[in-house]
Parts: structure tokens; C-alpha cells; sequence
């Protein structure tokens, strides 16, 4: 075989060659170009469901509220600034405990709920608040913590529920336990004492036929019935008390 045959052999060798580099790198290309394709999708279905998950959130009645790593205010919706009359800008960046929480609050409250974010946890919690103009008011709170695509922690979201009728029932209902127990024991024990007192006195004028003594037994049982009458006045004054603070049925026309 003369030179020039190997000329074209050769020639043929290193045209194949780049064919197939061509080709490999082609493949590169669109595998590269499918996942920036795919990715970039990926990142518009986040930012979208991003979206329509804030307003949801922005919409809801209950009052949600978005800290950052640091607890603080990163987002809140508008129920948070209908509620509470302050708006985002005059919280954003600050401890919720700044413009939320009342200092009535307990001190254990507080501290458990340090305690389980600094754990990440997931739990609840009721807190006694207020708003701008002071105003006081019972929320119950569900606290999530939120994680990145890395699950690296970003802050926490807080559902606020308001509580403040069912805390004032619950108090009010405590009320009047406290009063019933007062009048119970009034009842079997003051009321009794009297009771029987005059019971025996009643009897004890039976057996004896001297005016003195009788006189003397007579004197003792009003004494318990003026006894007896102050203890009822007190029940009267307790029990009208009560019924007058309880709310009347509306009347039906």
C-alpha cells in the first residue's frame, strides 16, 4: 500500500473521532440543558405555590405570624394587623413578645415556649395578649417550625386562634363555682347548726314546767332564728347577685 492510502486512512481515523466527540458533547449539552430546563420549572412551582400558599394565609381570619431563625417578625397576614392594629412595618424585625405577648403572661409560659423552639419542636400553647391600644385578649397558638430544601431552619409560622369568649366563660364558670361552694357550705353547716339548735331548744321547753327556764329556752331560740335569718339574708344577697350578672333570656314575642 503506498503513502497516500494511509493518508486516507488516517484522515478517516480523525474525522470518526470528532464525530463522536461531536456527538457525546451534543448529548452533554441537552442532558445539561434538560436538567436547567426541569430545574428552572421546579423553581417556578415553588415560587408559585409559594405564592399561593401566602395568600391563603393573608386571607384566613386567624392571625399567623412568620419569625425568622432569630424569632423575629419576618411576615404577618392582615388579620394579625386588623387584631392587633399594628401594621407589618411598625413589627417587622422585632421579638413578638415586643408587641404581642401581655405581661400578665406567665413566666412558665414563656419559657416553654423558648424551650421547645430552641428544640424545633412542633406544639401549642395559649398566650394572654394585647393590642396597640392596650386592649387584652387569649389566643391559642399552633407553632411549626420551618425547614429549607436542605432542612436547614429558617424560623417559625404561629396560628393564632382567638380564645378570649371561651377564657371568659371558663373564668366566669370558676366564678361561680367558688360562690356555690360558699353557698353550700353555708347551707350545711351554718344553716344546720341553727337549725338544730332550735330543734332542741324546742324540745328542752317541753320538759320543763318553770317560766324562768322557759323564758331562758325562748330567748335562746330567737336568738338562734335572728341567726338563722342573717344566714339566709347572705344566701338571698349571693344568689341574687349571681342572677343578676347572668345574662336573661331574650323574650320571645
Amino acid at each position: 500500500m503506498n503513502a497516500g492510502f494511509y493518508d486516507v486512512i488516517n484522515s478517516g481515523k480523525g474525522f470518526l473521532f470528532i464525530l463522536i466527540t461531536g456527538y457525546f458533547l451534543y448529548r452533554f449539552i441537552r442532558a445539561d440543558e434538560k436538567k436547567l430546563i426541569e430545574t428552572t420549572r421546579k423553581t417556578i412551582e415553588s415560587r408559585n405555590e409559594a405564592k399561593r400558599l401566602e395568600t391563603i394565609l393573608a386571607e384566613i381570619n386567624n392571625i399567623v405570624v412568620i419569625t425568622d431563625k432569630h424569632n423575629h417578625i419576618s411576615w404577618v397576614n392582615k388579620a394579625f394587623e386588623d387584631r392587633t392594629e399594628y401594621s407589618f412595618q411598625e413589627v417587622a424585625g422585632y421579638n413578638l413578645a415586643t408587641f404581642f405577648v401581655d405581661g400578665e403572661t406567665g413566666i412558665d409560659v414563656l419559657s416553654d415556649i423558648l424551650a421547645k423552639k430552641q428544640a424545633f419542636e412542633s406544639f401549642s400553647a395559649d398566650v394572654r395578649c394585647r393590642n396597640k391600644t392596650g386592649e387584652k385578649f387569649w389566643v391559642h397558638c399552633e407553632y411549626s417550625p420551618i425547614f429549607n430544601d436542605t432542612r436547614d431552619f429558617t424560623g417559625y409560622m404561629g396560628v393564632y386562634n382567638d380564645i378570649t369568649g371561651l377564657k371568659e366563660s371558663i373564668e366566669n364558670t370558676t366564678k361561680e363555682n367558688v360562690k356555690l361552694r360558699e353557698i353550700a357550705w353555708l347551707s350545711s353547716h351554718e344553716v344546720r347548726k341553727q337549725l338544730v339548735n332550735i330543734i332542741g331548744l324546742s324540745n328542752l321547753i317541753k320538759e320543763t314546767s318553770v317560766i324562768e327556764d322557759k323564758l331562758r329556752i325562748l330567748e335562746n331560740i330567737r336568738q338562734s332564728a335572728i341567726e338563722l335569718d342573717k344566714i339566709v339574708h347572705v344566701l338571698n344577697q349571693t344568689v341574687g347577685y349571681e342572677l343578676e350578672l347572668a345574662p336573661q333570656p331574650e323574650k320571645v314575642i
